[in-house]
Parts: C-alpha cells; sequence; structure tokens
C-alpha cells in the first residue's frame, strides 16, 4: 500500500511540474495591463479614452506626445508638449474615387467648465481634396494646452472629440481627461 501511494505522489509530482497555468485578455501583443478590450468594438483602448464608433471598427486607441512617446496610463503631464490622441481604424470609412472624407471636431475643457478650445472641423481645408483609404486608416488629433498662471491651479482637462465620415454614417465620439503635475 505504501510503493503505491509513493507512485502516485511522483506521479502527481511529475504531472504538476509539467504543467502551466496562463492567462490573458486581448490579444498576445496586449500584454499591457492597463490595455482594455472595449466590449462592444473589440478595440484596444489606453489612457481611459471612451469611445462610442458608429459604422466603423476600430483597432486600438492611445494617447502619445509629440515625441512618439506614449502617455503615461494615468493620465498625468506636464504639457511642455502636445499630446496626441491616436485611433487606428480597420474599417468603416467610405471610399469615393480613391479618396475619404472627414471631419473632426476638438473641444477642450477645463474642470470648471472654461472652454479653452472648440474647433468644429479640423479637417475643413482637406474637404475638397479628400484622404487617401490609407492615411484614413490612422487618425491622429493633437491638445496643445500651454499652462499659464491664469490656468496653472486648475488640474484636469477633459478633451472631447468627434471624427466622422462626411458620406456615411460612419462616426466616432468620446473623450479623456488630462491632468496637470
Amino acid at each position: 500500500m505504501r510503493f503505491f501511494t509513493g507512485v502516485i505522489l511522483l506521479a502527481s509530482m511529475v504531472l504538476l511540474q509539467s504543467c502551466e497555468f496562463s492567462c490573458s485578455v486581448g490579444d498576445a501583443g496586449d500584454k499591457d495591463k492597463n490595455t482594455v478590450r472595449d466590449a462592444k468594438s473589440g478595440a484596444r483602448i489606453r489612457n481611459e479614452i471612451k469611445l462610442d464608433a458608429t459604422d466603423l471598427k476600430i483597432e486600438k486607441a492611445y494617447l502619445a506626445f509629440a515625441d512618439g512617446e506614449r502617455v503615461p496610463d494615468d493620465n498625468i503631464v506636464d504639457f511642455s508638449q502636445p499630446i496626441k490622441m491616436v485611433i487606428v481604424f480597420e474599417s468603416g470609412w467610405k471610399e469615393i474615387d480613391g479618396k475619404v472624407y472627414l471631419g473632426a471636431s476638438e473641444k477642450i475643457t477645463v474642470q470648471d467648465g472654461q472652454v479653452l478650445l472648440d474647433e468644429a472641423d479640423l479637417f475643413a481645408e482637406k474637404s475638397a481634396t479628400g484622404l487617401s483609404p490609407t492615411d484614413a486608416k490612422t487618425i491622429a488629433l493633437t491638445a496643445t494646452i500651454n499652462l499659464t498662471s491664469a490656468i496653472k491651479p486648475l488640474t484636469s482637462f477633459t478633451v472631447s472629440f468627434r471624427i466622422w465620415d462626411k458620406n456615411s454614417n460612419a462616426a466616432v465620439q468620446g473623450n479623456y481627461k488630462l491632468y496637470a503635475k
């Protein structure tokens, strides 16, 4: 009986040593715990960007500084350089004669509701010529905030945005917050 128990114990140890438990959320490229997979769209979202897309498939959205470095996940920045919100689209824009015609708006408000910027259509100049479908797959909207003594005590900024197709119902809108160091 002791021999049989010893064999089972030894077999269990060998078996347990060769097992490995693994769990992941998102695809293999999303090893960062701060990347969230949006339940509705399946998009990989960083920096707590809130998105609501219509007729678009979004691959990912994140914040980066002008120099390409990623914004920290807590969105606390010193505003020494502009901040880009980057959205990578998989599909959804309507192509007409090899061009895509988009509009984009951006509004920046401080925590007390004061509006710093309210642009109705940042792509108005591109309306006549349009964008190539390749260029329209990655859209970056830049927020430049210069802290002055008048707004320095304020600590948070909300950047609201909307990007839309001028020839279909495809659109994405949302917002994110930035916090001053």
